[in-house]
């Protein structure tokens, strides 16, 4: 049975393989390990060490210095991630079209500006709402709206390279212009008509429904989370949900952070005062109930699958990923292993990816209903260690890691087939 389904997924992912959409983002993402592992460093060096109210090393001479280095360094690399996976996207995807890459590659960024918003508002000492325009913020330049990145460079680019091989609507220059400089005038026309549907079509949605393209994602992947947190149905859904879209290049806690976290941080306060009132905790479901159960090493509990890698992979290519993220790991950071194995547009981890976190949910929870551990309400910083987490954020409750160990272990056993796969799915592609 588990030689049929592991054959089965192989097939399935082979055939995803084929295809050049899927080729074109997963080759994008493979060319950003460097920077995503550069970033995961600078990421865990502020946060543990420099963090200004809990670092380990913030009272050191020079710290601010220091942390000031890292915010730089992890602007420039995962503070870009987004844009940089457009470009790359669309020059992978022409590429396979059979077209240079290069324009293709401009003009998906070019796409993807075009549908995001451009106008900020700031409040300014004087209490004055000034609105400034033509600015990007890091909310779209990152990795919390890649999708529209990858539609954008998807689209984009093959709508270009699709018209550029229509001869009536090029630019022909005499003979004597040099290649370079007759191929951008013969690209002209394309590359306006893809820009100006895609201007076009922000601007029309807009004004239709008084909404921006990415508040109608928000809006739509937010709508059914109202309400249910303290079910578990309801938070089920939430995390099903908020782990699936990281699947898909969506920084899940970005874009439903804005209806979870004053709902978790509420319950969170009611815990607190209800044992300092002498009184058993009402809630379950709290900010700290999701990091110390569920989000371990990141997104899909993503501990379990270090853990499994290890095990079970015979690649060296995700065996020396795991070894270079496995320490971001254990600081709940997950990027070199999001981007760098990768999870995003992976058919055969993104599975697990969404099915460990749930199943963990329905241990932590049921744990916690049948007063087998006690209730979490103590807020921990997100980038504590797990066991460690779970023992704090229950204020000392021994059993809490030793959930924390179970929830683990279960998760291996369910990478664990699809660490298989992938080995199969690799030897296969060799053999091609």
């Amino acid at each position: 049975m588990k030689d049929k389904f592991v054959e089965k997924l192989t097939t399935f992912a082979n055939k995803l393989a084929m295809n050049r959409y899927i080729g074109a983002i997963r080759d994008a993402f493979a060319s950003t390990i460097p920077i995503t592992i550069v970033a995961a460093f600078f990421l865990l060096v502020n946060n543990v060490f420099l963090q200004p109210e809990t670092g380990l090393l913030r009272n050191i001479p020079g710290h601010e210095l220091m942390f000031e280095i890292g915010t730089q360094a992890y602007n420039g690399t995962l503070g870009i991630l987004g844009l940089l996976v457009t470009f790359l996207i669309g020059y992978r995807l022409a590429k396979s079209l059979g077209a240079d890459g290069a324009l293709e590659s401009i003009v998906a960024v070019a796409c993807y500006i075009t549908v995001v918003p451009n106008a900020v508002s700031v409040l300014t000492t004087s209490g004055k709402t000034v609105t400034t325009t033509a600015v990007l913020t890091q909310t779209y330049t990152s990795a919390s709206a890649m999708l529209l990145g990858i539609i954008a460079a998807l689209v984009g680019t093959k709508l270009l390279v699709t018209l550029s091989n229509i001869d009536k609507i090029k630019i022909k220059m005499p003979d004597t212009v040099p290649p370079a400089i007759a191929k951008s005038f013969n690209s002209l026309v394309p590359s306006f008509l893809v820009i100006s549907i895609f201007a076009s079509f922000e601007v029309i949605l807009r004004h239709m429904t008084g909404l921006t393209v990415p508040e109608v994602v928000v809006r739509v992947l937010q709508a059914p989370l109202v309400g249910g947190f303290q079910t578990l149905p309801g938070i089920l859904f939430y995390v099903f949900l908020s782990t699936l879209v990281f699947v898909f290049g969506i920084h899940g806690a970005y874009v439903f952070g804005a209806i979870s976290g004053p709902i978790l941080l509420t319950s969170l306060q009611q815990n607190i005062d209800a044992v300092n009132a002498g009184h058993v905790a009402p809630n379950i479901v709290t900010q700290p109930f999701l990091d110390a159960y569920i989000y371990m090493g990141g997104g899909g509990t993503m501990i379990c699958l270090i853990i499994a890698l290890f095990i079970g992979s015979r690649r060296k290519d995700e065996r020396l990923i795991a070894s270079i993220g496995g320490l971001p790991t254990l600081f709940n950071i997950s990027e070199p292993l999001m981007f760098g194995l990768p999870i995003v547009f992976n058919p055969i981890y993104a599975i697990p990816f969404v099915i460990t976190p749930m199943v963990g949910t329905v241990i932590a929870y049921t744990a916690t209903a049948l007063e087998l551990v006690s209730p979490t309400y103590i807020l921990i910083p997100w980038v504590t260690p797990p066991i460690l987490s779970g023992y704090l954020a229950t204020a000392g409750d021994w059993r809490a890691p030793l959930m924390q160990v179970v929830i683990i272990a279960v998760g291996v056993v369910i990478y664990l087939p699809f660490v298989l796969a992938s080995n199969r799915a690799a030897s296969e592609e060799n053999k091609m």
